[in-house]
């Protein structure tokens, strides 16, 4: 080979060798497809003890996974049962997960350590939905089971952030003074689950999720079955209804306080009409800044447009809202009025009075306003006392007891309502609730919540058939 051909191949290895280097860093630019999306969660492939050991007490528990995880949450998504009474060092390497158990553990005991939606991958976030690891420290598996749902009893609604208790029967005091032995979660359905659990007899309660996890409350989230609960290992389902013993209280405002000594100017006010009209299905509302009381030596008055006082009208002070002054009229559509206010009819603590008397002019709404309905029921079950309740924004807009195959409805304002069956045990037309301290104790009424609802259109009537049993 001479010197020519010699450097023919010097030149061309440099050229491919510079193309090559060109191609590969073009490549880098775009990168590969790399196969489908993981979308399976995490799982257990060893664990130190073994999951389900006999006869162990251990201090630390390790659990190796098929890929790298990350725990988030932990303190809220794990649960120990039985509950511990400090909560365990929960920590997550590669794809390692590390529990340090630091109180001393009962004998004779099975502990299930359940991890909710603690626990994902580090690529994807794929939860090892309520991934669970048990042993025992004597020489079996309790393998007690217990379910049930839980629905709030006053809107038939589910609450996630409720948790379910076991307390144990001979300790009728503990839901006041003692962290639950065992709990569980509600899941989106409403419906709990125990695993695990001895052949034993319990009280069973449901409450928030907050730090004391105890009844010490009664304006908390409750419930509770009438009888206690015997443990096997398989049970029927069990239906618990949350109520709220009493309502929180709303601070009053304080008439004594820095602007007191001001100079008022009169008492302010704002009117429930809408535009210049009054529903003819509702009271007629004005809603002052705080409570007020009637002045009987200057009546409010109810008039024509010639100012002539209407018969069969009140004006009161709202019993649960004492800074609203009702009207309550039996309106007629499209009749113009006038609500006289004198000055000196209405007063607040500190004596203070309308700034003049006022005349608010307004009209009552038409019949063209409102829809109808007749809405026939299948299913009625005379012995419940049942009530149809129309809902709006979670609020009960309008009710109807249930004494036929059918609910005629000749005004109703128009929208989109839903419909709940309340089951009315003292025939008094609304939802009481239940009450756990005294004797005897009282579940709440139960309300069910109806998956048909009702569409009203202004001017126009409607027929609907409800079954009340599905």
């Amino acid at each position: 080979m001479n010197k020519y051909t010699f450097l023919k191949i010097i030149v061309f290895c440099f050229f491919a060798f510079s193309s090559a280097v060109q191609i590969t860093g073009c490549a880098n630019i775009v990168p590969p497809s790399g196969g489908p999306k993981d979308s399976l969660p995490p799982y257990l492939v060893a664990a130190k003890p073994h999951d389900s050991s006999l006869n162990i007490q251990p201090k630390e528990l390790l659990m190796t996974f098929n890929e790298f995880i990350v725990s988030s949450s932990v303190q809220e998504n794990l649960v120990v049962s039985p509950s511990l009474k400090n909560v365990p060092l929960v920590d997550a390497r590669l794809n390692m997960l590390k529990v340090r158990i630091i109180d001393s553990l009962q004998p004779n005991t099975t502990y299930s350590f359940e991890f909710g939606n603690a626990i994902k991958d580090v690529n994807e976030g794929n939860v090892a939905t309520n991934f669970t690891y048990v042993f025992s420290t004597g020489d079996h598996l309790d393998t007690g089971v217990l379910k049930g749902t839980v629905t709030m009893a006053e809107t038939g609604k589910v609450d996630t952030t409720l948790i379910v208790i076991l307390q144990p029967v001979e300790k009728d005091s503990a839901i006041f003074k003692d962290r639950p032995l065992y709990y569980t979660r509600i899941n989106g359905k409403g419906i709990f689950t125990f695993h695990f659990l001895p052949s034993a007899t319990y009280n069973l309660f449901v409450l928030p999720n907050d730090y004391t996890k105890k009844y010490d409350d009664s304006t908390k989230l409750f419930a509770f079955v009438n009888e206690p609960v015997v443990i096997q290992p398989h049970s029927d389902s069990i239906h618990l209804f949350v109520f709220q013993g009493a309502k929180k209280l709303e601070k009053k405002k304080n008439a004594n306080n820095k602007n007191a000594n001001k100079v008022s100017t009169g008492l302010k006010y704002s009117k429930s009409f809408e535009g210049n009209e009054q529903d003819l299905l509702k009271t007629l509302n004005l809603t002052f800044e705080t409570p007020i009381h009637l002045n009987d030596s200057f009546p409010i008055l109810l008039c024509d447009t010639f100012n002539k006082k209407l018969e069969s009208y009140t004006a009161r002070i709202d019993s649960l809202h004492p800074e609203t002054l009702v009207i309550d009229y039996p309106w007629r559509s499209q009749t113009k009025l006038h609500l006289i206010l004198p000055k000196a009819s209405i007063k607040d603590s500190l004596n203070n009075t309308l700034s003049k008397t006022d005349t608010l002019k307004f009209i009552t709404k038409s019949e063209a306003a409102y829809g109808a309905s007749t809405i026939r029921i299948i299913g009625n079950d005379e012995k419940l006392n049942q009530v149809l309740q129309l809902v709006q924004e979670d609020k009960v807009k309008f009710s109807y007891r249930i004494t036929s195959s059918s609910i005629n409805i000749k005004q109703l304002p128009p929208g989109e309502y839903v419909l709940k069956l309340l089951n009315d045990t003292n025939s008094n037309g609304i939802w009481d609730t239940g009450s756990y301290y005294g004797k005897p104790k009282k579940q709440p009424e139960k309300v069910k919540l109806l998956t048909t609802p009702l569409m009203i259109k202004a001017n126009w009537e409607n027929e609907l058939i409800l079954n009340i049993n599905k």
